[in-house]
């Protein structure tokens, strides 16, 4: 019976929570002030929810603007990463030349970085992020964001080589050595200061061999051997030689 009403108890709970309402004030500012209470207290869902009709209820106050802003911040927070990104769109396309654009700026390019994903899977949001933040780091190249989206920036070049690593070697693995040979170029052309190029080359000179042009084989051990005289790739691809 305790059970019961245990239970009861906490669907009367969870049914308060889903019908908690979010009523606007007739002060914009006071409005704002709650919304900042709430990311203040972490309730990042609740001031996403209490934000979203903001500039409707407010459409012509000083703190329409900003209620935007940190509308994008919560929704980030929340790890509502498809919202935050669309909401950073709006805002870049509605407000050009505001102050904090930048900030809108990264937090988009930030919403594509938390949604990559593994180097054996699709890597749309990646190539996203990485012009998300050479966007950043190209009209805002003195602010505050430069530095952090600079740091970003590599290690998204290894995301990508890396996923063009192992759809490459997915390939040699099937003997489908052109495709091979094309996904391993691929490395060498775009991100030959990522850690997946000494791999690539030496899957490169074999995919050559394996496809019985020699001389290209030999080319890409030469290339890996004077570049990356001590890497163990390096000694395997000496059969190329």
């Amino acid at each position: 019976m305790k059970k019961i009403a245990l239970c009861f108890t906490l669907l009367l709970l969870l049914s308060a929570c889903a019908e908690k309402k979010f009523e606007p004030a007739e002060s914009a500012k006071i409005d704002y002030e709650k919304a900042k209470a709430l990311l203040d207290d972490g309730d990042y869902d609740g001031a996403n929810r209490f934000l979203e009709n903001f500039s409707t209820n407010h459409p012509y106050s000083q703190y329409a603007v900003q209620g935007e802003l940190i509308r994008i911040f919560a929704a980030y927070k929340n790890s509502e990463y498809i919202l935050s990104e669309t909401l950073s769109k709006q805002f870049v396309e509605r407000h050009p030349r505001h102050p904090d654009v930048a900030y809108a700026k990264y937090l988009l390019a930030m919403s594509h970085y938390k949604q990559i994903s593994n180097e054996d899977r699709d890597q749309t949001q990646t190539s996203l992020a990485i012009d998300a933040f050479k966007r950043v780091i190209k009209e805002h190249p003195r602010g505050e964001y430069a530095k952090d989206a600079s740091s970003r920036l590599q290690y998204l070049y290894n995301k990508l080589s890396a996923h063009e690593l192992t759809v490459g070697k997915y390939y040699f693995d099937k003997e489908r050595y052109v495709a091979a040979a094309n996904r391993f170029q691929v490395v060498l052309d775009k991100y030959q200061t990522t850690p997946a190029i000494e791999e690539a080359l030496y899957y490169l000179a074999a995919s050559f061999a394996k496809l019985g042009i020699k001389s290209s084989a030999r080319e890409m051990a030469i290339l890996l051997r004077h570049n990356f005289p001590k890497s163990e790739w390096s000694s395997k691809a000496e059969e190329f030689l």
